[in-house]
C-alpha cells in the first residue's frame, strides 16, 4: 500500500451520511463540525457556502471538502437564513409540498474524527478544498464517481452502504486532486510525496512498525547514506527519520488502547517496544502523559 493511501486508511474517519435531497427555495443549513470534516456534492442546481465570512459559489457537478472543526453555512442565496442540518427533513419535506421542481440536489456527508491523534499530513489541508466541475477534465474519475453517486440517491435496497463506500472513493480522489494541482516546493508533507528518497523510507517504516530500525538500517533498505536521508527529513518534515518513527508508534499505540482490546504489553511490542514500561516511558515522553493517564483523560475520568 503506497504511503498516502496507508494515511488514509488509518485515520479512522467515519462517514455519515447527512443529507441526500432535493430542495426549493429559500433554504439554508448550519453545519456544525466541531469533531467533524465533510463535503457537499452538487449533482443539480446552485447554492453558497459560508465559510469564515467568505461567500463560495457551487454549481451543478462542483465538490466542496470542509475541514474539522470550521463550522459553516449552505444556502440557496446568499442572504437567506439557516437552520441546523438535523432539521432538513422537516424543510424538504414542506417544500415538497409547495412547489413542482427540485432547484438544487446536494448530497452532503459528515466524517468525524476520532480522538486518537491524527497524522500530521491532515494538520496541512486547508480550510477548504474547492473542486470546480471546470476544471476537471470529462473522463476523470472524479466525475466517474460523482455519477455513481447520483445514480444511487434514488435507489432502493442498499443504497445507504453504496453512497458510504463511493463518498470515500470521491474523498480519496478530492485530497489527491488537492495535491497534484497545488504542488507545494516549501517543507512539508505535500513536497514529501513528491520526494522519492522519503517515500521509500515512509514506506519502509509504515511497512515494518516494530522492526528495530536505526539510522544506518533504514539508509540501506532506501538505498543512500545516512546522512542524506536523515538531511532529507529534516529539510521536509522537519524531524528525523527516528523521531517521525517514535510519533508513528505512539500515535499507533493511542489507537489501541482506544480499542480496548489490547494489554499495554501486547500494544507495546505491536509497536516495536520490547515491553510495556518501555512503551510507558516514550509515550509519556512524546505525549505528555502516562498511556494510563492518557485514556483516563480520554475518557473524562
Amino acid at each position: 500500500m503506497d504511503i498516502l493511501s496507508e494515511i488514509l486508511t488509518n485515520a479512522g474517519w467515519k462517514a455519515d451520511l447527512l443529507a441526500r435531497t432535493s430542495l426549493y427555495k429559500p433554504w439554508g443549513f448550519r453545519f456544525p463540525c466541531e469533531r467533524s470534516g465533510g463535503f457537499h456534492i452538487l449533482s443539480q442546481g446552485s447554492c453558497y457556502a459560508r465559510i469564515k465570512g467568505k461567500l463560495i459559489h457551487l454549481e451543478k457537478g462542483d465538490i466542496l471538502f470542509v475541514a474539522k472543526g470550521l463550522d459553516h453555512d449552505l444556502v440557496y442565496s446568499p442572504n437567506d437564513k439557516v437552520v441546523d442540518i438535523a432539521k432538513f427533513r422537516d424543510m424538504s419535506e414542506k417544500q415538497k409540498r409547495s412547489e413542482k421542481l427540485p432547484l438544487t440536489t446536494f448530497v452532503s456527508v459528515r466524517y468525524e474524527v476520532p480522538e486518537a491523534a491524527q497524522h500530521p499530513f491532515f494538520f496541512e489541508l486547508p480550510d477548504y478544498i474547492l473542486v470546480k466541475s471546470s476544471d476537471v477534465l470529462a473522463h476523470h474519475p472524479l466525475n466517474t464517481t460523482q455519477v455513481l453517486i447520483s445514480q444511487e440517491l434514488d435507489s432502493g435496497i442498499g443504497s445507504d452502504l453504496i453512497l458510504q463506500r463511493l463518498t470515500d472513493i470521491l474523498l480519496y480522489y478530492v485530497i489527491r486532486h488537492w495535491l497534484e494541482i497545488h504542488p507545494s516546493s516549501s517543507p512539508g508533507w505535500r513536497s514529501a510525496f513528491k520526494d522519492e528518497k522519503i517515500l521509500r523510507a515512509l514506506e519502509a517504516l509504515h511497512r515494518k512498525l516494530s522492526y528495530p530500525w536505526t539510522l544506518e538500517k533504514l539508509s540501506r533498505a532506501v538505498g543512500v547514506s545516512r546522512a542524506s536521508i536523515a538531511n532529507r527529513f529534516r529539510e521536509v518534515l522537519g524531524c528525523t527519520p527516528i523521531d517521525y518513527l517514535a510519533k508513528l508508534r505512539m500515535d499507533k499505540g493511542k489507537t489501541l488502547m482506544a480499542e480496548e482490546n489490547f494489554t499495554l504489553e501486547e500494544i507495546a511490542r505491536t509497536v516495536g517496544y520490547s515491553s510495556a514500561f518501555a512503551f510507558s516511558k516514550a509515550y509519556k515522553r512524546i505525549h505528555g502523559l502516562s498511556p494510563r493517564n492518557s485514556e483516563q483523560e480520554r475518557l473524562g475520568a
